[in-house]
């Protein structure tokens, strides 16, 4: 999330009076401020821990091929997450329910209990920290380790990426875009529902717009797994809160 461009040094003048001083776009540091300013500040993204949206798009299912989806979803960090989506197979409406409490976590197909699918509700644990590395702000604690990836393209566009790490948690990975400062991808081991089986998520982001407020809120992006496209979303409703009541949460 962040424009870093390196101030070009005189070592003939510098190198005999001080340490040469590190490119801001090499100091993760520099990188997660940078970025931390380009989506609003730290005021904002320390205060607003909710959100609720909308979006459409289309998803790729095993056995269905490409289906047009709506879904409403909405959260509440650390750990509280709720997302509904619903879908059309062959004239059949579909709504599949993800509900996210602390370590309680339920799927739901037309109001019943998916049975089994126990890595997938697995892997949602995991969506509280994805959320929160992306949030920015938590990654200045001592808890979070951050490191280098270096420069790179993402749809084109001129990058710089950080690895994020933290004890008991999956390493996730964040590019910024080096002429906005907006995250531009994120990246993380997962789990592909409908399979159960391991992949490598991109979640990449392709447009930004502003809120009333000015804050710049993704517009659209698209989720590959292993390279290969899952989903295409675009976001058609977006509000930002201090917190929600937490029966939003509850079955």
């Amino acid at each position: 999330m962040s424009r870093l461009l390196a101030c070009s040094l005189s070592v003939a003048v510098f190198a005999g009076l001080t340490p040469i001083a590190r490119a801001a776009d090499d100091d993760p540091k520099a990188i997660i401020a940078k970025a931390i300013k380009a989506h609003g500040g730290e005021e904002f993204l320390s205060k607003n821990k909710a959100a609720q949206l909308k979006s459409k798009g289309k998803i790729n299912v095993p056995g269905a091929g490409e289906l047009d989806f709506t879904q409403e979803a909405a959260y509440m960090l650390p750990d509280k997450f709720r997302d509904s989506i619903e879908l059309n197979v062959m004239n059949m409406k579909l709504n599949v329910v993800t509900l996210v409490n602390g370590d309680k976590v339920s799927l739901e197909l037309n109001g019943k209990d998916i049975e089994g699918a126990e890595k997938v509700k697995e892997a949602m644990k995991d969506v509280g920290h994805v959320m929160q590395c992306a949030r920015l702000v938590p990654l200045k604690e001592k808890e979070y380790e951050v490191s280098l990836i270096g420069d790179d393209k993402v749809e084109g566009k001129a990058v710089v990426g950080i690895r994020v790490t933290k004890k008991n948690a999956k390493d996730v990975s964040l590019f910024f875009d080096k002429d906005t400062g907006l995250l531009t991808k994120i990246e993380h081991r997962s789990v592909a529902p409908g399979t159960e089986m391991e992949v490598n998520e991109e979640r990449i982001i392709l447009e930004y717009v502003k809120n009333k407020d000015g804050i710049p809120y993704a517009k659209k992006l698209v989720i590959k797994h292993d390279g290969k496209q899952f989903m295409e979303a675009e976001v058609m409703e977006m509000t930002h809160f201090e917190k929600l009541d937490d029966s939003e949460f509850k079955k």
